[in-house]
């Protein structure tokens, strides 16, 4: 034996080599307080083994950055929107590809629920949607809601019943676990007029910004349960310190 060291265990993070990791600012720790994702990969928390469907208004399935996490489902309609691919993106999408961005739990699969259009949609379509495919869905993601300042808008029988059904006997008995953003309503909306919002059995998520703030869009309410980084514009478009998402291709 030439020589005896101790050895311990050294901090180390993961990065990817996905293009815009760079300009992922709310993943990568570049500001703080973090909301230590990478971390989180590091403890082996990377989404593997879990099924969200996000209800929205649809996923580009073909998307290079989502194909690989996307479960594969008859779709009845092609005509597909950009809202859902971008929460898409957040959520699963590929890490490791060379393609734009990485999501929080890009070992995910994601099943794509298109519940929204510009008709509007029934009490009936949207407790068939959070009850899709419940034997496999651990989570259902949902960012709609109301009109911002429409006063208080409660959720229907059936949607009731379906959210009660899914946190009694979905995920296999533990329950499916629903998250819903807050709104966009920002200071002059409430969420707590939101009943998806504020119905005991969802998660209310609201949003800061890079600094560490509300977003201006961002609704404050006692209904909120967790906060997460958001973008701060709604331009279609990349800005400063705005969230980085896979859009139409």
């Amino acid at each position: 034996v030439n020589k005896v060291e101790q050895q311990e265990y050294k901090e180390r993070v993961k990065k990817t080599n996905d293009t815009e990791w760079s300009n992922l600012w709310y993943l990568n720790g570049a500001i703080a307080p973090s909301m230590k994702i990478q971390e989180a990969w590091n403890l082996g928390y990377n989404g593997s083994g879990v099924t969200i469907a996000v209800v929205d208004d649809g996923v580009e399935i073909t998307h290079t950055d989502l194909y690989a996490n996307m479960v594969k489902q008859k779709h009845k309609s092609k005509d597909i929107f950009c809202h859902g691919t971008k929460c898409t993106g957040l959520i699963a999408a590929e890490a490791n590809n060379n393609e734009c961005v990485v999501g929080v739990t890009f070992r995910a699969k994601v099943i794509g629920v298109r519940l929204l259009s510009s008709s509007g949609a029934t009490d009936l379509m949207e407790s068939q949607s959070l009850s899709h495919q419940r034997s496999i869905v651990d989570i259902y993601s949902n960012s709609w809601g109301p009109r911002d300042g429409s006063g208080y808008s409660d959720t229907g029988s059936l949607v009731k019943a379906a959210l009660l059904s899914g946190i009694t006997s979905g995920r296999s008995g533990k329950g499916s676990i629903f998250t819903w953003a807050a709104g966009n309503g920002g200071k002059d909306d409430n969420c707590n007029a939101d009943g998806y919002v504020n119905s005991i059995y969802t998660i209310g998520v609201t949003s800061l910004d890079s600094t560490g703030i509300p977003a201006f869009y961002s609704e404050v309410c006692a209904a909120v349960m967790a906060t997460t980084y958001g973008g701060t514009s709604r331009s279609r478009y990349l800005v400063s310190r705005g969230i980085v998402a896979t859009v139409l291709r």
